[in-house]
């Protein structure tokens, strides 16, 4: 069976990878070659991973230049299938799987972390190979959605973006339903038992509970007041100490739990920025460090959704997170319309403090309106239909939204300003001075 051809588009990239070759191998072809393969036969080279090719069935000459170029392959049919070229992808010096796998309603769980687990441990450049390229897109998404902790949704917006034409629709609904939804029992990412992601519906706040495995020492990133008992409730259940509270500015939309949490457990203390103008335990800086246990949390000035925002990248050993609040959202940004705002100062400081970073770093934006999880910087550098543009246009953009006043606005910033509870009777403890806390 063929794929349907398509537009190539902005998704699809015939250019080199950033993965290296092994000994004997240069990687995948920079020379055009393989363009003018994607342009004739059903392959396919998504842009995001860029180190993973799919494709549906391929003469047997096609297959030996490819597995020339490959170090690994992955065979998603029976072994008897008649259109697998074994001896091709073997004397192409590649390492062969063979894993058949058919999603559908009688796939198990177990079926689905067995395939994830072949992409995961094979070596890069990697085939995947199917009759179609469909189910080799379906793989790779599934591991992608598992290494990254992207929702049905954030799959989703990836697909559209990556002009992935070879994935059926149907295809697409098998994957929404085996994907989380936002709030999922569990680590974000299966790679990072440090991070978890917690959503606030009335809001559509995300809140991440971010621990050291080590000391259990843990930060709480953006929590809303409404939702107190249930990250106290997980807290206690996970056996971890809270030791902070921190937002990323101070919040229009919702009230933050930090006072009301501070009055539970007393050891507790809040975190703000110095800029937002708003009480707290500790006041941070642009490069500061929010310490807990053996992990920390670079702090990152960021205004231009308010003159107080920041970001904080935590740097773990199998991933980097970018806790973004409402600075940089998934294919968005938070408006600059109130709260000393600037268009401008947004785009600058997103582009230099953000989309500078590696592009695999996890994006967790502070907000999300249409179930996505997470993104990366790479997606948002690519396909943030806003902070793509220049400048000039992104103010043009920012000032044409015409978005109506907060509705919780009179309520929640004041009290935010008195970390979380309006007339609270604590004064700001201390104020940080140094880089690292």
């Amino acid at each position: 069976m063929g794929c349907s051809m398509g537009s190539m588009g902005e998704g699809i990239q015939p250019t080199a990878p950033k993965a290296a070759g092994k000994a004997g191998k240069a990687g995948l072809d920079s020379s055009g070659r393989l363009a003018a393969i994607i342009a004739e036969h059903c392959v396919r080279r998504p842009a995001i991973p860029g180190d993973i090719l799919v494709s549906g069935d391929l003469p047997e000459k096609v297959v030996g230049e490819l597995a020339g170029q490959c170090r690994g392959w992955l065979y998603l049919n029976p072994d008897t299938d008649p259109a697998f070229c074994r001896q091709a992808i073997e004397n192409g010096g590649c390492d062969l799987h063979v894993l058949p796998f058919k999603p559908g309603k009688d796939v198990t769980s177990l079926q689905i972390m067995q395939v994830i687990e072949e992409v995961r441990a094979m070596p890069r450049p990697l085939m995947i190979q199917c009759s179609s390229a469909n189910r080799a897109l379906i793989v790779m998404l599934l591991w992608l959605a598992e290494e990254r902790g992207y929702s049905g949704a954030s799959v989703e917006v990836l697909v559209k973006d990556l002009q992935l034409d070879t994935l059926k629709p149907e295809a697409l609904s098998w994957l929404k339903m085996h994907l989380a939804c936002l709030g999922k029992d569990g680590p974000l990412t299966s790679q990072a038992p440090e991070v978890r992601q917690l959503y606030e519906p009335e809001s559509s706040t995300l809140t991440y509970l971010v621990h050291c495995p080590d000391t259990k020492e843990a930060v709480l990133i953006d929590p809303v007041l409404e939702t107190k008992a249930r990250d106290l409730s997980l807290i206690q259940q996970l056996g971890l100490r809270l030791k902070y509270v921190v937002n990323t500015h101070c919040h229009a939309d919702h009230i933050t739990s930090g006072s009301a949490i501070r009055q539970a457990l007393p050891e507790v203390r809040t975190v703000i920025s110095q800029s937002s103008g708003a009480k707290a335990d500790v006041h941070i800086r642009d490069g500061d460090a929010v310490k807990f246990g053996n992990l920390s949390l670079e702090v990152r000035a960021t205004p231009g959704h308010t003159d107080g925002c920041v970001c904080f990248i935590l740097r773990v050993k199998t991933a980097i997170f970018a806790f973004t609040g409402d600075a940089l959202l998934i294919r968005g940004c938070g408006r600059t319309d109130f709260q000393q705002g600037s268009a401008r100062r947004l785009h600058e400081n997103v582009h230099k403090h953000l989309f500078s970073l590696p592009g695999d770093t996890i994006v967790c934006p502070g907000h999300d309106y249409k179930g996505r999880s997470v993104s990366t910087i790479e997606e948002e550098r690519r396909f943030n239909p806003r902070l793509i543009k220049p400048v000039e246009e992104f103010e043009k953009i920012m000032s044409e939204l015409g978005l109506p006043y907060p509705a919780k606005i009179d309520a929640a910033l004041p009290a935010n300003l008195a970390c979380g509870v309006q007339d609270d009777p604590y004064d700001s403890q201390s104020t940080a001075t140094g880089s690292s806390h």
